[in-house]
């Protein structure tokens, strides 16, 4: 089974390499936002967009009359109008929305160059056209044969990612034991085991720190070099965030593909629910990163992935599979109608396990599948009293025998 992989690490270029690196970071910007423009005219005159190879063929006539995009290695160009081309065949698809433009200071630039024959990686660091070696700590060993490799700048440091392709086993159907996992604000995971893992909520404690040096950039003159400098405070509180919630991620994600082989998830729309009032709780937690870390590692190790529906689950009785809100209490769960008690998050991954064959935990019931019961007031005539019967209120005269 061929299986690609990439490996990040650390490159330190000398101050003439991270000098041209920057020029080539503002041209490729530049030859970006131009070949998003010629796509956008070409759409607006209801002509045919031009394709990757069509703008590629051009690229040698724009080269010839531009010096300063002539620098950037011809390969490199190619493949970012490659990745344009990309981006706007998922937008055609309706799997993203349209690209836009790239920003200094706010979108980044990858330098990828597509071709391993052109690059080479040492004992001390990598060898990138036009740049000769350039330093890197390889913390772990690379395993496979390299065919791509990718330059990008995070805030002041630089990293190199290569992508290698290896030939492994197929591996072996696992016979580890299933597991369901609840994903959450106040606890960031729960599973069907009874685990629960606390949300460090990395970028609720850095927000009083992030609003400080914020408000120092808007207090700085647009241009200057003060304002660069505080920028540039504000995005490495962020990346420390980020690097953060990754590492947490990651752990969580390899324990649960090492002593699992089936990881039952919600199917959750995060970007719609993004756009609620916990936005801001939902990004911070990173659910759909720890969904994909879970996907690939699951792989590697023979196990597998699987989302089952999300509507409910949080007001479900595993017990006996009565679904209503008046169960969840808080953090805590007691079904009105059988008076079972667990977490409410322990409680809702274990009917996500049971949604895993259609029914419920250990029960073979419909309750995670039947809709949730309303309890409604019908009109009666005036004299009539009401009682409530079957979760729904009737008048004793309607009553049968």
């Amino acid at each position: 089974m061929l299986v690609r992989r990439g490996f990040r690490y650390r490159i330190y270029p000398t101050p003439e390499q991270e000098a041209r690196l920057r020029c080539w970071e503002g041209a490729l910007r530049a030859l970006w936002n131009l070949a998003h423009e010629q796509r956008r005219v070409y759409l607006s005159r209801g002509a045919r967009c031009p394709s990757a190879f069509d703008q590629i063929n051009q690229l040698t006539a724009l080269r010839a009359d531009v010096p300063w995009l002539a620098d950037v290695p011809r390969n490199v160009c190619a493949q970012l109008l490659v990745d344009l081309d990309a981006a706007w065949q998922r937008c055609f698809a309706r799997l993203a929305r349209r690209p836009r433009w790239k920003k200094k200071g706010r979108d980044t630039v990858a330098i990828t160059e597509p071709h391993p024959k052109t690059f080479r990686l040492t004992e001390t660091g990598v060898v990138f056209p036009k740049l000769g070696e350039i330093r890197a700590v390889f913390h772990r060993p690379i395993a496979g044969i390299p065919n791509r490799c990718t330059i990008v700048r995070e805030v002041d440091q630089w990293f190199v990612s290569v992508q290698c392709e290896q030939d492994i086993q197929e591996p072996e159907p696992t016979t580890r034991p299933a597991v369901a996992i609840d994903c959450g604000v106040a606890n960031l995971l729960a599973d069907s085991d009874g685990g629960l893992v606390p949300n460090p909520k990395h970028l609720e404690a850095a927000l009083t720190r992030l609003a400080r040096a914020q408000r120092v950039v808007s207090r700085r003159q647009k241009g200057s070099c003060r304002r660069e400098r505080a920028k540039r405070c504000v995005a490495k509180l962020h990346r420390k965030i980020r690097r953060q919630r990754q590492h947490l991620l990651h752990v969580l994600s390899h324990r649960y593909a090492k002593s699992h082989g089936v990881v039952i998830v919600e199917k959750l729309n995060v970007a719609g629910m993004v756009r609620g009032g916990l936005g801001r709780q939902i990004s911070g937690a990173g659910w759909s990163s720890f969904c994909s870390m879970l996907r690939y590692k699951l792989e590697a190790t023979g196990g597998t992935l699987v989302e089952v529906p999300a509507a409910y689950s949080s007001q479900t009785c595993p017990a006996c599979g009565t679904i209503d809100a008046a169960s969840r209490h808080g953090e805590r769960f007691r079904c009105v109608g059988c008076g079972h008690e667990a977490h409410a998050d322990v409680n809702a991954a274990i009917v996500l396990l049971s949604r895993r064959n259609g029914g419920d935990a250990g029960r073979g019931g419909q309750g995670a599948i039947r809709p949730p019961m309303k309890r409604q007031l019908r009109v009666v005539r005036r004299g009539h009293s009401t009682v409530q019967v079957s979760g729904s209120f009737k008048s004793p005269g309607l009553q049968s025998g």
